[in-house]
């Protein structure tokens, strides 16, 4: 009894190696497909991305600062 569990737990193994093999393989094949940004594109897609970060990034401590001043004058704290 102790050997068929042992051989079924084989056979899941294989299974699985065989599995990820494909996987991988699948992976590197969508891979090879994909059309990669030129540099020039990279650093555009770069930079807007850390622009919108950036403005974001002001707006909202701007609406921070906004909204505890209101807190603070509501509660008569300051």
């Amino acid at each position: 009894m102790a050997n068929a569990v042992k051989k079924e737990d084989l056979k899941e193994k294989g299974a699985l190696v065989k599995k990820l093999k494909k996987t991988f393989t699948d992976i590197r094949l969508e891979l090879k497909r994909v059309t990669w940004p030129t540099w020039p594109e990279l650093i555009n897609y770069t930079v807007t991305v850390l622009a919108v970060c950036a403005v974001m990034g002001v707006l909202i401590y701007a609406l921070d600062m906004i909204l505890s001043r209101v807190l603070l004058l509501a509660l008569n704290i300051g």
